[in-house]
């Protein structure tokens, strides 16, 4: 399936890959807590900047600093394909999506909407 530039996903990943200190301090605000959730998987609500790439799916990352007068931090980040156990595309996450998926554990809120 070809899933365009700029297209909103979930990425499903490992949560041990997510939990690696150096891929953990980019995807959130505070890299040193680790992900917890209520199985081996995290979510990342993101938005896909290239998914043809054979090593893996680059995504952007959009988050805000931890100080309140600190600008937005963007990032690009390649997750490889043996680390995403699922991709969903869709045009808008549902706030019950996402809030569901916070209750279960899952924080990645990456993007904004």
């Amino acid at each position: 399936m070809q899933i365009d530039k700029d297209s909103t996903v979930a990425v499903i990943v490992k949560r041990t890959w997510a939990n690696l200190h150096g891929v953990r301090m980019f995807l959130h605000e505070n890299p040193l807590a680790d992900i917890r959730g209520v199985d081996e998987s995290h979510i990342l609500f993101t938005k896909v900047l290239d998914a043809d790439d054979a090593r893996g799916v680059w995504i952007e990352i959009d988050r805000q600093k931890p100080t309140q007068d600190s600008a937005v931090e963007q990032f690009r980040i390649l997750i490889p394909w043996s680390e995403v156990l699922a991709l969903v595309v869709g045009k808008e996450f549902s706030p019950a999506i996402r809030q569901e998926a916070r209750r279960i554990g899952f924080t990645g809120e990456l993007g904004r909407e």
